[in-house]
C-alpha cells in the first residue's frame, strides 16, 4: 500500500502501509500516527510468548543507549531460548531504524509483559514521537477528535504492526498529539510490548 492509498482510505492525521518506509511519513506536518502493518515472524512470536509465559518470570527492562549497545544489551537482560537470536534481532533491526529516522545518538528502550492496560485512559503523550509495537497482544488504539460534539471515533493498530506515536511534545505539535489508549491484557492474554523514545 502506498502512503498516497493509505492517506485516502483513513484519516487525514494517519497514514498506514505494508513497508518500513511508510515510517518516514510521520514528518508529514498533518499526520500524528504511521504504522507499518508488517507480518509477524513466528519465531519472535515464539519468544514472545516464552517471555510472556509463568516460568520465565520476565516482567520489564528498560534502559537508554546508542544503537549500537541495543544487541549486547538484549544477550544480556533476556533469558535463553531457540528464538532468542531471531527476536533479539528483530528488536535490534527496530533500533536502527529509529535511531536513523530521527538521528538520534541514543535512545530510551522499554520491553515488558504486561497482564493489564498499562495506560488505559485516552491521553497524548508530551514527547517528540514514540515508537511502540507488541510481539503478542493488541499493539495501540487511538481516537479521532469529536466533531459538533459527536462521540469521536475509536480505532485499532492492526496486531504486529509498527506505530510511531506523535506528541504534543514534536516541532509545532503541542495541543495536537496523537491521543491513544493502551488496549487490554490479562495473566490469559498478555501483551509483550517494546517502545523506543527519544532520549535526553
Amino acid at each position: 500500500m502506498t502512503a498516497a492509498l493509505a492517506l485516502a482510505a483513513q484519516p487525514t492525521h494517519v497514514c498506514s502501509g505494508d513497508q518500513p518506509v511508510i515510517l518516514s511519513e510521520i514528518y508529514q506536518p498533518d499526520l500524528n500516527l504511521v504504522y507499518w502493518q508488517r507480518q509477524a515472524e513466528q519465531d519472535g512470536v515464539n519468544y514472545a510468548r516464552f517471555l510472556a509465559g509463568s516460568e520465565c518470570h520476565f516482567t520489564s527492562k528498560s534502559t537508554v543507549l546508542s544503537e549500537p549497545e541495543v544487541a549486547e544489551w538484549l544477550n544480556d537482560i533476556l533469558p535463553e531460548h531457540p528464538d532468542k537470536a531471531a527476536f533479539s534481532e528483530d528488536v535490534a533491526m527496530l533500533a536502527d531504524m529509529f535511531s536513523y529516522l530521527f538521528d538520534l545518538p541514543r535512545i530510551g528502550i522499554r520491553l515488558q509483559v504486561l497482564q493489564q492496560a498499562m495506560c488505559p485512559k485516552f491521553h497524548v503523550d508530551k514527547v517528540p514521537c514514540r515508537l511502540v509495537t507488541t510481539y503478542t497482544g493488541a499493539t495501540t488504539e487511538w481516537r479521532e477528535n469529536a466533531v459538533d460534539g459527536d462521540t469521536p471515533a475509536e480505532h485499532s493498530v492492526p496486531p504486529h504492526s509498527v506505530v510511531l506515536l506523535k506528541g504534543d511534545g514534536w516541532w509545532q505539535n503541542e495541543g495536537r498529539g496523537i491521543v491513544h489508549r493502551s488496549p487490554a491484557a490479562s495473566p490469559e492474554e498478555p501483551r509483550v510490548f517494546l517502545s523506543f523514545d527519544f532520549a535526553n
